[in-house]
Parts: structure tokens; C-alpha cells; sequence
């Protein structure tokens, strides 16, 4: 398969660690929503995992999007992990354009575990859930998310690939939306480069 795109450039990698000026200019006005139903809306149960937890897991779901990547998929992978924030319960590899990681993950996980089991654990993905992904999150009723590079970034990368055409919704919007509090953390500074890296390899 050939993955070549001219408008591919090495130099995006600066850009990954920096804040999109795009997406801090329509904070106010997309998270206003957010912020005026948090008092009202539930939120998950029991403790938010630590930084060195969030930076751990990511690496796991690294590890799996390598794998996919190495079966000829996209390089994205998903963990989902229990409420302890330590026990990996299911993995989940990039499928195809439709079946994303953390879209199939969801899925998978609504047939194996309850809502309220669900609503404790958290869902670690290597990028930031599209508008679809997130929805099925939503649905499934998994409490929290941590990703690792957003999808700005992933489009400063990548650029209007012809197999991936990011979508430059922010998770946290698709989640205001809503009416639980699902609790967001990302991007992951410490690991955006190390996920890059497959990107990187992938779309060049």
C-alpha cells in the first residue's frame, strides 16, 4: 500500500507539542456548555489516575498500535482499564477507515461489562477519538478518557491524507454536549513523540 502525500512534511513534528491556536480561540464559545452543566451533570466514580499512570497505559496502547501498524493497519491503538487505574481489561487495534480503535473497543467492551462497571474505567487511546468514537464512548458509558496526541495535532501531521482525513472536533466538545461528565485528559505532552514516531513511519 503506498502512503505517500505531498503534502507530508517532516517538519510537522514541531509543531506537535505546541497548543492549536484554532482550538484555543473557540475554547470559550465550545466548552461554555460544558462548564455551565458540570454541577448538574454525574461524573465517574472512584479515583482519576496519575500522571505516571496516564504516561504508562499510553504506552501500552502504543504497543498496540504498533502491532496494527505492523498487520498493515493505521497506527492507532486503544486500552481500556479498570477502575483500580492499573488493570489492562481489554486492547483494541486500528481495524479499518470505519472500525477504529476506540470505536471497536467500545463496542466490545458494552457486551462484556455493565454500564456501571464501564462508567469507573478509563479508555487510553494513542490519539484523540473522533467525533464517532467518541459518540460510541459516550454510549458505552466509559467514564474517562486519556489520549495521548490530539487530533490537531494528527492533522498538522498527517495533512488531508487520502486515508485519513482527520476530522478537527475536539473530544471534549462532542462531550459537552452530552449529559454526563465524562472527564478528559490530553494531549499527553510526555508522550506525543513516541506516538508520532509511528505516524511518522506510517504516512511518510
Amino acid at each position: 500500500m503506498d502512503h505517500k502525500n505531498p503534502a507530508f512534511n517532516r517538519r510537522r513534528m514541531l509543531q506537535l507539542t505546541g497548543v492549536s491556536m484554532v482550538g484555543a480561540s473557540l475554547s470559550p464559545k465550545l466548552f461554555s456548555k460544558e462548564i455551565a452543566m458540570a454541577d448538574n451533570r454525574p461524573s465517574p466514580p472512584g479515583k482519576d489516575p496519575s500522571p505516571v499512570q496516564m504516561q504508562r497505559q499510553l504506552k501500552q496502547a502504543n504497543k498496540v498500535a504498533q502491532e496494527a501498524m505492523d498487520k498493515g493497519h493505521h497506527p492507532f491503538g486503544a486500552v481500556l482499564v479498570a477502575a483500580d487505574n492499573e488493570t489492562v481489561v481489554m486492547k483494541q487495534g486500528n481495524v479499518d477507515s470505519v472500525a477504529h480503535a476506540e470505536s471497536t473497543l467500545a463496542q466490545r467492551a458494552s457486551k462484556q461489562f455493565s454500564p456501571d462497571e464501564l462508567w469507573g474505567m478509563t479508555l487510553y487511546s494513542t490519539a484523540e477519538p473522533c467525533v464517532m468514537c467518541a459518540g460510541t464512548q459516550y454510549w458505552a458509558n466509559i467514564g474517562r478518557l486519556v489520549y495521548g496526541m490530539s487530533e490537531r495535532q494528527l492533522l498538522d501531521l498527517t495533512g488531508n491524507h487520502s486515508e485519513n482525513p482527520t476530522l478537527d472536533v475536539p473530544s471534549r466538545y462532542v462531550f459537552s454536549r452530552g449529559q454526563k461528565a465524562i472527564r478528559v485528559w490530553g494531549p499527553i505532552d510526555a508522550v506525543v513523540e513516541e506516538i508520532a514516531a509511528l505516524h511518522l513511519e506510517f504516512w511518510k
